[in-house]
């Protein structure tokens, strides 16, 4: 820990707009618990790691820290791209973000998300952004408190999984964001395109056969209807259980598409989690299917199955397309797998048949597979869902109480 003095230079009121911060300011000084050497990462793309080891003032305006203890937190690092940081003070929690890239688009999204209600302190919601820091690349913002979806998922609760993504969707669908860039059968083509070679340059029968999913993909493309807001990567673990709704992170991949693209990439990475988590594949389906029914009337079914492939390749190279790692992960053959069965026509079956697939992959993905090809769609388990939203889909989780 040491002692340093706050000062102002080049920090954004999130409020502000832009403008910079002026006028006399008390010159708090704060005691600050970094992360060990090996924790803070050292990369040259992220200008702010510097910062942060010399004076975190320069990042975090002094209102924000007090003048109490502050300590840091790694929490997420991709090399070349980001880092994510928790800082405490007091009884406060920020998350800091550092990138490699202006995040000034993603600053200008949170802004806008919370003029028309998305960034409140009930319901669904994305965090409220605090402050920007654009020469360092730096946005802090409140931190979200609660388990991820996929933490949900595998602690066995895979029904609230499925309820919450489903409420964050009806949300984000009723206000009209028109912000981002295209994001829709192009923008999923090309990362389609980038994880096949990819597999192929690592597994060349893998390869093989992620390319003819591929095309399958470009044969099969859905007409897209009306767009809006997506996230872009809507993942399990960037859904969080606040408790009394659910609240959305990460949005720096965000575009303007339909909501098959957030619906195919959240169930995509719900058959990941089922693949690479055995015991957790039971409550998968269940996420699975809970999230389909309260869908129904909002998401295209076949539409559902063509973003839910392209989403399965991507996370098959996993990776791989960064050069992360060096080897496919091991549930790549499986997401493949169920890639081509979903790509393929209606009735038809996949035209590329691995040799042999890995027999503990075969059995949780039978929990997927024992239906008709849209899970849950054809057959749905349970009494069926009515096409209009139910009350908890305007409130978020109905019946729950924050905690």
């Amino acid at each position: 820990m040491w002692n340093f003095q706050t000062p102002r230079t080049g920090l954004e009121d999130a409020g502000s707009r832009g403008r910079r911060s002026g006028g006399a300011h008390p010159i708090p000084r704060v005691r600050v618990t970094m992360p060990s050497t090996a924790e803070l990462p050292d990369d040259p793309r992220l200008p702010a790691l510097a910062a942060i080891r010399d004076r975190l003032g320069q990042v975090i305006p002094e209102r924000e820290l007090g003048d109490g203890p502050v300590e840091i937190r790694l929490c997420n690092h991709v090399p070349g791209s980001r880092a994510t940081f928790e800082v405490r003070t007091g009884e406060r929690r920020l998350a800091l973000k550092a990138y490699a890239e202006d995040p000034t688009p993603e600053a200008e999204l949170y802004r806008h998300l919370a003029r028309v209600g998305l960034a409140g302190v009930s319901s669904a919601r994305v965090p409220r952004l605090l402050a920007v820091h654009p020469t360092l690349r730096v946005l802090v913002m409140e931190w979200l408190d609660g388990p991820s979806l996929s933490q949900l998922v595998r602690r066995g609760d895979g029904e609230r999984a499925g309820r919450l993504a489903a409420s964050w969707l009806w949300h984000a669908s009723r206000r009209r964001v028109k912000r981002g860039p295209p994001c829709g059968t192009g923008r999923l083509l090309y990362q389609v395109g980038v994880s096949v070679a990819a597999l192929g340059a690592s597994d060349r029968d893998l390869g093989a056969a992620a390319k003819v999913a591929a095309k399958s993909l470009v044969r099969s493309q859905p007409r897209e209807r009306s767009v809006g807001l997506v996230h872009g990567t809507l993942y399990a673990r960037h859904i969080l259980d606040l408790g009394d709704g659910p609240g959305v992170i990460d949005w720096q991949q965000f575009g303007q598409g339909p909501v098959e693209v957030d619906a195919g990439m959240f169930l995509a990475t719900i058959s990941r989690l089922a693949l690479r988590h055995s015991d957790a594949a039971g409550a998968a389906a269940r996420a699975e299917e809970t999230f389909v029914s309260r869908t129904r009337g909002l998401v295209d079914p076949l539409a559902l199955d063509w973003y839910r492939a392209a989403g399965l390749l991507h996370l098959a190279a996993s990776g791989l397309k960064t050069g992360l790692k060096r080897f496919v992960p091991p549930e790549a053959h499986a997401l493949v797998a169920e890639a081509a069965r979903r790509a393929a026509p209606a009735g038809a079956a996949p035209a590329f048949v691995f040799p042999e697939t890995p027999r503990p992959f075969a059995r949780i993905r039978s929990a997927f597979t024992i239906r008709s090809r849209t899970p849950s769609l054809v057959h749905p388990v349970g009494p069926a869902a009515t096409t209009q939203p139910d009350p908890d889909k305007a409130r978020g989780i109905g019946g729950t109480k924050p905690r």
